[in-house]
């Protein structure tokens, strides 16, 4: 039964990212700039990820694989999500490096806090 759920979560994943691709593709080819199409994908994928990460949890509460599995695309999830909001705005309104720096700092460590509090929980 593990196995069957995990394929499940990784087909799921593969699907979903390929829409986010396409995504990223018409999103890019719309605004007319190629370059965009890499922070469009990191936030899409990003998205992606966290939700699917946020839905693993209640699913495979018995599983211990899924308890693992479930910060780990949250946190990566939100992150790049994170990263490709930090590079639209950076091409936005350059000249923020240190604050969108900070920005990031501050999320990793809150990120950290959270899902370190989240794991306490279920050991």
């Amino acid at each position: 039964m593990q196995g069957t759920r995990g394929t499940s979560y990784e087909n799921l994943s593969i699907g979903l990212m390929v829409i986010a691709v396409a995504v990223a593709l018409i999103l890019a080819w719309i605004i007319g700039n190629w370059w965009m199409f890499i922070p469009i994908m990191l936030i899409s994928g990003g998205m992606i990820w966290a939700i699917l990460g946020l839905i693993m949890a209640p699913a495979d509460t018995q599983l211990r694989q899924g308890r693992q599995s479930m910060p780990y695309f949250v946190f990566w999830g939100a992150t790049l999500a994170l990263l490709g909001a930090i590079w639209i705005v950076n091409d936005e309104f350059p000249g923020n490096g240190v604050v969108l720096v900070a920005i990031f700092l501050v999320w990793i460590g809150a990120i950290v806090i959270a899902l370190s509090f989240r794991r306490g929980k279920g050991a």
